[in-house]
């Protein structure tokens, strides 16, 4: 558990940085031009549906067979797969480049990014794919927080730049984009130059020394993950994408600050998911039930917590943030959409690693439906909640809430199931009983103050409660062994 503790703190640091920077950048830079920021966000959520379709499942294929491959050379095996999964993922970008070509002015519809951006699309998913690729064959090598850096903090740091640059006069629209397709290059590069760093960039053919899996299980799995990770990308971007097409650029900006919050109580799942996949893929091999069931439980109980944590307090300073300058009153309609799109990521970290006991198993097949239930629910939901019903925002932050409940329930009940273990225990009632407790203190709390100290203010005090409760109870046993004896002894 020693790697799990060192990667995932180092992980979660990078990742509060990235937080405090977007912080920054929704509240004082981003209002300054809704509609670019939302330009913007529409670009990388378009990308971002696209690069499951050009990974082709080849970073699960990474994790989950090199255990297979290790020997007395255990970087020449990982060069292996990543030299496969760099052709495969290149033949792949270079058939959607044809396909723009032939095809890409029927999809110039509405009034969203489809229009006028298709190829800037399609550089910032070539930079996520090559990023995605390099940044598996690291997690191989337990090595998942500095790619953080790359993947998250540059982009938190260069994209208000780029707003900025813009909102002064000194880039166009076209300009800003370009540069955007050049930020996330740039962030792919750092990821080679870091893998070389290390002495594990060593690029190679050869044959894949197995064993006894068969090279059509590799095949499978790759199939069946792409599945998985559009499903996993339907229900993170679908709605702004959604909403891009078909309410505008502006909208788009206004839901990003809803979309902001569901990302910040998501860091911790990043971080665990990252560093277990090839832990459970091991434990999954050795056919270690027992570790596999400490890891569920463990990860649902401090993922519930800390997102619990950042939910409660989104939900109380919110309606005071909206209040700190005029340009920030825009975004007061998209409160609605925070409480769902929270609400649904909170279920998510309930739910613990459950998509890694399904994904690195042998019963990654089982994804497929799982994944097309959640993709045509999601689909279907957005066109009625947006489209049909008139919802806006609202209406895709509802879709997504509805889809993720769903989908988390089948996936909870099927690792039970199949393995018979389950994430839930009494830990979780006893820190909803202190969330709820914090929150509602903190929202009734009687303070006549400024804006700003009403948000410190009510914030803290919500920290204060809820940091007591980890410290001077068991609710949360691994917080409170990491508060009370250190990191070393947060999993023991």
């Amino acid at each position: 558990m020693g790697v799990i503790q060192r990667q995932t703190i180092k992980n979660n640091v990078v990742s509060l940085v990235g937080v405090a920077i977007g912080a920054v950048s929704q509240l004082l830079i981003y209002p300054l031009d809704v509609a670019l920021k939302g330009h913007l966000d529409g670009i990388v959520s378009f990308a971002t549906l696209l690069v499951p379709l050009v990974l082709l499942g080849t970073p699960a294929v990474m994790v989950r067979y090199l255990p297979y491959l290790r020997g007395e050379d255990e970087v020449e095996g990982a060069g292996q797969l990543l030299t496969r999964s760099l052709v495969v993922s290149t033949l792949a970008l270079l058939l959607v480049c044809l396909l723009n070509v032939a095809f890409g002015d029927r999809l110039a519809v509405g009034q969203g990014v489809l229009e006028d951006s298709r190829w800037a699309i399609i550089g910032v998913t070539g930079a996520l794919v090559y990023a995605g690729v390099l940044t598996s064959h690291l997690v191989n090598f337990q090595r998942i927080a500095l790619p953080v850096v790359f993947n998250n903090l540059l982009i938190k740091v260069g994209v208000p730049l780029l707003v900025l640059a813009a909102v002064y006069g000194y880039l166009s629209e076209t300009a800003v984009t370009a540069w955007l397709v050049g930020l996330y290059g740039l962030a792919a590069v750092g990821l080679v130059v870091y893998a070389r760093h290390l002495g594990i960039l060593r690029l190679g053919w050869g044959k894949l020394a197995l064993g006894e899996v068969r090279v059509r299980q590799l095949y499978s799995l790759a199939l069946f993950s792409v599945f998985g990770a559009l499903g996993s990308r339907l229900s993170a971007q679908l709605d702004t994408a959604s909403i891009n097409t078909l309410l505008g650029d502006t909208d788009t900006g206004i839901y990003a600050i809803a979309k902001y919050v569901m990302n910040v109580i998501i860091i911790p799942t990043v971080a665990i998911n990252a560093i277990t996949s090839p832990i459970v893929a091991r434990a999954w091999q050795e056919r270690d039930m027992a570790h596999l069931g400490f890891l569920y439980k463990e990860s649902a109980q401090v993922l519930y917590a800390v997102g619990g944590l950042i939910y409660v307090g989104s939900v109380v300073c919110l309606p005071y943030v909206y209040g700190l300058t005029d340009a920030l009153e825009a975004y007061r309609i998209g409160y609605a959409a925070v409480l769902l799109l929270g609400g649904a990521q909170l279920f998510d970290l309930l739910t613990s690693i459950n998509g890694n006991l399904i994904g690195m198993t042998d019963y990654y097949r089982w994804n497929v439906g799982l994944v097309l239930l959640l993709g045509i629910l999601n689909v279907f939901l957005n066109y009625i909640f947006i489209a049909v019903l008139g919802y806006g925002m609202t209406g895709a932050a509802l879709a997504t809430l509805v889809s993720l409940l769903l989908y988390n329930v089948c996936k909870v009940a099927f690792v039970y199931w199949k393995m018979r273990l389950q994430p839930l225990t009494v830990s979780q009632l006893y820190t909803t009983l202190a969330l709820v407790t914090a929150g509602l203190i903190g929202w009734f709390l009687p303070l006549e103050a400024r804006t700003s100290m009403q948000v410190l203010v009510r914030g803290g005090l919500i920290c204060s409660l809820f940091f007591c409760y980890l410290r001077f109870t068991h609710g949360v046993p691994a917080l409170r062994r990491l508060l009370t004896n250190g990191v070393g002894k947060m999993f023991t």
